[in-house]
């Protein structure tokens, strides 16, 4: 019993690692436009505002994949840039921008830890 919860404790010391390894894997995904692997970090339904766009109250991680990587190609996004990365129990927030020549959006994820990981379920572009 006593080994049983010694291994326990150690895994889930561990834990936030683990997530701090799936938010920096995510903002290189954003980093360098990454949208295939990107596409495994989405929850099953994504609440995305995009500047100019009309607001829809949930997509589908496809959807919402294709959403962005639209708004990236229509923007010339070339990067981008972490400000910022708050835990608050299992939700992690990361705010940033999106780097287009002289033009700068700003960005913020609000992420989900699950049982299976991280998973996008709001994105915000502003």
């Amino acid at each position: 019993m006593r080994k049983i919860l010694l291994i326990l404790s150690f895994l889930i010391s561990f834990t936030p690692l683990f997530a701090q390894k799936e938010t920096e894997q995510i903002v290189q995904n954003l980093q360098t436009a990454n949208f295939s692997s990107l596409l495994h970090y989405w929850n099953a339904q994504v609440a995305l505002t995009i500047l100019d766009q009309s607001n829809q109250k949930s997509n589908s991680p496809e959807e919402a994949n294709q959403q962005l990587q639209g708004f990236f190609n229509n923007k010339s996004i070339v990067g981008f840039e972490k400000n910022a990365e708050r835990k608050v129990g299992n939700t992690v927030y990361i705010t940033g921008k999106l780097l287009s020549g002289v033009i700068k959006f700003n960005i913020t994820l609000l992420l989900q830890e699950t049982s299976s990981g991280l998973r996008i379920v709001s994105v915000r572009v502003s």
